[in-house]
C-alpha cells in the first residue's frame, strides 16, 4: 500500500493537470483500491489489504484520496471519515493534544504528528482547531536540523507548516530552507543531488534522499496554502 499510495498520487495529479482522458481509468481504479483496501473497523491502511493500520502508511492514502477529490474523481464520503476514526485511534490527549503514533497513543514522535497534521487538514479540519495549533507548536520544538530527525519527517512537516502559514510557517522556512539549500551537492556527477543522511534515506539511496527534497522545495510553487484556497 505504501508504493501503491504514492503511484497514485502521481496518477491523479497527472491526470489532473493534463486532463488526458486515457488517464482518468487507471486512476479511478487506483482510488477505488485504496477505498476497498482500508481497515473495516480502524479505518486506516498498512502494508497490505485491510491490515491493522499504521500513521505512516495511511498518510501516503490520504495524500492521494485528497489528489483524486481534486481531480474530481469519485471518494467515498465514508471512506474519509474512516480516516478520522483512525487519528482519535493514535491522537495524544491532554498535554500530548496535536501529536499522533505510529500505531497508538502510546508511540507519538514528530514524523507521525506531522504526518497525522497534514491528514487532519486534508481532512478540512478549520485552521483554529485546537488539534492543529498544539500540533504547530510541537513541530515547532523540533524544526529541521543537520542530521537530526529525517527527511520524511521534513516533507510532512513543511507541508503542515506551509498550510498553516505565520509563525508557524516563518519559523519552520527559516531553519528548513538554508538546511536543504546548502547541503545539495554542487560539484561533479553527483551535482543537484543530495546526500542520503538518515535512515529512510539510506534505504532509498540518493534518488529518494534528491526526490524528497525537491518534493520539500517544491512545497512554495505545488500547493496553494489550504486555508487561503476560499480567497
Amino acid at each position: 500500500m505504501y508504493s501503491h499510495g504514492v503511484a497514485t498520487i502521481a496518477l491523479c495529479e497527472a491526470y489532473a493537470m493534463s486532463n488526458d482522458a486515457a488517464l482518468k481509468e487507471p486512476a479511478q481504479r487506483a482510488i477505488d483500491f485504496i477505498v476497498k483496501a482500508q481497515h473495516k473497523e480502524l479505518g486506516g491502511w498498512r502494508y497490505n489489504p485491510g491490515q491493522s493500520p499504521d500513521t505512516s502508511v495511511v498518510g501516503w492514502q490520504i495524500m492521494a484520496l485528497k489528489s483524486a477529490q481534486m481531480a474530481n474523481l469519485a471518494v467515498p464520503a465514508e471512506t474519509l471519515d474512516g480516516v478520522r476514526t483512525w487519528l482519535d485511534h493514535v491522537s495524544g490527549q491532554g498535554k500530548q493534544l496535536g501529536q499522533f503514533g505510529y500505531t497508538s497513543r502510546t508511540s507519538l514522535t514528530p514524523a507521525m504528528s506531522a504526518e497525522g497534521l497534514l491528514c487532519l487538514q486534508y481532512l478540512d479540519v478549520s485552521r483554529d482547531d485546537p488539534l492543529l495549533e498544539s500540533g504547530a507548536r510541537y513541530l515547532s520544538k523540533t524544526l529541521p536540523r543537520a542530521k537530526k530527525e529525517s527527511s520524511y519527517y521534513w516533507y510532512y512537516g513543511s507541508q503542515v507548516m506551509f498550510h498553516l502559514q505565520g509563525e508557524h510557517w516563518k519559523k519552520w522556512n527559516n531553519s528548513m530552507k538554508p538546511l536543504l539549500i546548502n547541503s545539495q551537492v554542487t560539484e561533479g556527477h553527483e551535482a543537484g543531488s543530495w546526500k542520503p543522511e538518515d535512515q529512510w534515506d539510506n534505504r532509498g539511496g540518493r534518488l529518494l534522499a534528491t526526490s524528497l527534497r525537491v518534493l520539500i522545495l517544491e512545497v512554495y510553487f505545488r500547493h496553494l496554502p489550504l486555508y487561503k484556497m476560499d480567497n
